[in-house]
């Protein structure tokens, strides 16, 4: 019989355990670890501070190359305070991971997974107007920030994600399916997403080769191609370019079509400040690297106006800034008009009959998205039909700074004349003020002509009576009824929410002056009601007068323009006009009084009346007593005011304003009150 020793009866006890351990670890692992489901689901609980279900059937498995868990569901509630059945719910889960990079992990290095795959995986996404979102986790990690998992394989047969977002006021659903990964040669996924983003219904689909080299690829490596489309309200988008590193340098490279009834309703899916205008289509090429976007515009239309720009827009400061150039072969000031409360696209008809100005509140709390600082280049601006010629070209400086905008540094060419100003908006930050509503803005209108030639810039020729199909008569053009060097001065302030209600608060002062200038003879006799002269002139055609000196001076108060001066000398007849102009009620009350120099047998000389709305205005006789008499008194009164608004005509040459032929007038004044 053998002894057997102390050293073998230890051996075969560490046999038997070990035996044992592998039969045990065996069972296990063909059992699928069920015991571990609870005090997997608790780890959790205590790692994201949510409350975890683990749902059956549940089977991990650890041996091999690396763990793999298939549960048969797992969810994660939404942190408290939020209105929704769960956070996340996968159904049909299969994770699997690699020992060799769970012993390789270093700080600050991504988790890598080597296959996700769920059969159904849906979200609830919310977030609150105090920005506490129900994605935000309180997890306990003091180390460096991880970037975002390496996933190798990723399939979801059917995703959906709900999402409310009370900042950006969205209300969405997002489907999604994707099926990737290295084994696959051309891997696919897409995202639909349909619902409501800042109260205008959006639908839209991204398509791009996979959902994971978007998300966890370097800045160096190449990027995946995409395209998608994209409808808000009625803007619609097209894109088709690249997207790559979204949770690194989020770059995105491509080109946007764009197009939609207002440049506005973009700002507003953006999050940026852009005018109302007419519809649009614009075509940009674009390219976002890090908090920077690059956009380059080669063609927009917008109504009949042709433009193109460069800009970039920079997230990194606390405000967004856009900078940038603005040109354009055409811009079409129609085309802004619903920047200002007008119609737009003529697809309105006017809110407020027998009114020319809209009284439609205008949007200034946009002011406050971004600050933006733009060089303005236009060959031409078309300001209407009104006008003989364009203005060509055009320069100024677009500022947007702490809900101020400013248009400044305007240089501006015209009929040979030059026009310059600026034009400040101050919309008032709201966030600052216990005000509500906060104050109303305030606008400040400069505004300088220089030496404009009235009859190139102004559509003022008289109707030749051709009718059409006409051939153009072969004797010359019917000469214009006023002609000469148009130069003035308007320095205007006011408040108001809309046009209208600026028009109302218009305080300041409007001086404009005619030199070298010529006036229809017919005009002027009709003005002093000479019968004898007027019909003289249709007999003998109209032969333009030389006006000797043509001066306005206006005041304004809240809203009111007043004459201080305003006269026309001519070598015949000297006309004066007194009375009102109320921009707030958009009426006219104004007297044009002829004194004429010459003798005529047929001269009524009773002045002219031009009253009622700016849309019908009409023109009569005023019934009192001949008034030339009158005339001369009024004429008199206004010899010091005539004489005190000629400085604040200066555009820049004192000698030019102080020409020969108002200071004779002024002359013939004095020798008159004398």
């Amino acid at each position: 019989m053998h002894t057997i020793t102390p050293s073998v009866k230890i051996t075969r006890w560490i046999a038997g355990i070990f035996l044992t351990l592998v039969l045990v670890i065996a069972g296990c692992e063909i059992a699928g670890w069920p015991f571990l489901r609870q005090p997997l689901q608790q780890l959790m609980q205590d790692k994201l501070h949510r409350s975890v279900q683990i749902e059956r059937p549940f089977r991990l498995q650890l041996v091999g190359s690396g763990p793999r868990l298939q549960v048969g569901g797992l969810k994660l509630s939404a942190p408290a305070g939020f209105d929704a059945p769960y956070f996340v719910d996968a159904q049909g889960l299969d994770l699997s991971l690699r020992y060799r990079h769970l012993w390789s992990l270093k700080e600050g290095d991504p988790y890598r997974i080597r296959a996700i795959r769920a059969d159904q995986l849906n979200a609830y996404l919310s977030r609150h107007a105090d920005k506490h979102a129900s994605w935000d986790f309180e997890l306990e990690d003091s180390g460096p920030a991880r970037p975002f998992p390496v996933i190798e394989q990723l399939a979801v047969n059917q995703g959906e994600a709900k999402v409310d977002d009370a900042v950006t006021n969205a209300q969405l659903s997002v489907k999604f399916f994707t099926e990737e990964g290295e084994h696959l040669k051309a891997p696919e996924s897409s995202v639909k997403v349909n619902g409501k983003f800042r109260h205008l219904p959006l639908q839209g689909e991204l398509v791009t080769q996979g959902f994971l080299p978007v998300a966890t690829q370097g800045k160096d490596s190449p990027p995946i191609n995409s395209h998608g489309w994209l409808k808000y309200g009625a803007v619609n988008a097209q894109f088709r370019g690249a997207v790559y590193d979204l949770f690194g340098a989020q770059r995105v490279k491509g080109k946007v079509d764009v197009s939609g009834p207002s440049l506005a309703d973009v700002g507003d899916l953006l999050d940026m400040t852009f005018p109302r205008t007419s519809s649009f289509n614009i075509s940009a090429e674009i390219n976002r690297d890090a908090d920077r976007w690059q956009v380059n515009i080669p063609a927009a239309r917008i109504g009949r106006s042709h433009l193109s720009g460069q800009f970039a827009y920079d997230l990194a400061p606390e405000i967004p800034l856009l900078s940038g150039k603005l040109q354009g072969s055409l811009l079409m000031l129609a085309d802004l008009a619903p920047a200002f409360g007008a119609a737009q696209d003529n697809t309105a008809g006017n809110a407020h009959p027998g009114k020319l100005f809209p009284d439609e509140p205008l949007d200034f709390t946009t002011y406050g998205r971004m600050n933006a600082d733009i060089d303005v280049h236009l060959d031409a601006v078309d300001l209407g039909n009104a006008f003989r010629q364009r203005i060509a070209p055009l320069k100024l400086r677009l500022t947007l700074m702490k809900h101020k905008l400013s248009l400044a540094e305007l240089e501006a060419s015209t009929a040979q004349g030059t026009v310059s100003g600026a034009l400040t908006i101050d919309a008032h930050d709201a966030g600052n003020t216990d005000l509500s509503p906060p104050p109303a803005p305030d606008w400040g209108i400069q505004l300088a002509v220089r030496d404009i030639r009235l009859e190139q810039w102004l559509k003022v020729t008289p109707a030749t009576g051709k009718k059409k199909g006409q051939e153009k008569p072969a004797t010359p053009a019917s000469p214009a009824y006023i002609s000469g060097k148009l130069s003035g001065k308007a320095k205007l302030q006011g408040r108001g929410r809309s046009t209208s209600a600026l028009l109302k608060s218009l305080d300041g002062q409007v001086a404009l002056m005619v030199r070298q200038g010529e006036i229809s003879h017919l005009v002027v006799e009709a003005a002093g009601l000479d019968i004898a002269q007027a019909i003289g002139v249709l007999v003998k055609g109209d032969q333009p007068l030389p006006m000797q000196c043509a001066v306005m001076g206006w005041q304004a108060k809240q809203g009111v323009l007043t004459p201080e001066a305003a006269l026309i000398d001519t070598p015949v007849t000297l006309v004066n006009v007194s009375g009102d102009v109320n921009l707030g009620q958009e009426q006219l009350n104004l007297k044009l009084q002829a004194s004429p120099k010459n003798f005529s047998p047929l001269t009524i000389r009773s002045p002219i009346l031009v009253t009622g709305p700016f849309v019908d205005p009409k023109v009569s006789v005023s019934p009192g007593p001949i008034a030339a008499r009158v005339a001369g008194g009024v004429l008199l009164a206004l010899l010091n005011p005539f004489a005190a608004i000629l400085p604040f005509l200066d555009p820049g040459d004192a000698a030019a304003v102080s020409d020969e032929g108002c200071q004779h007038t002024l002359q013939q004044l004095k020798a008159r009150q004398h």
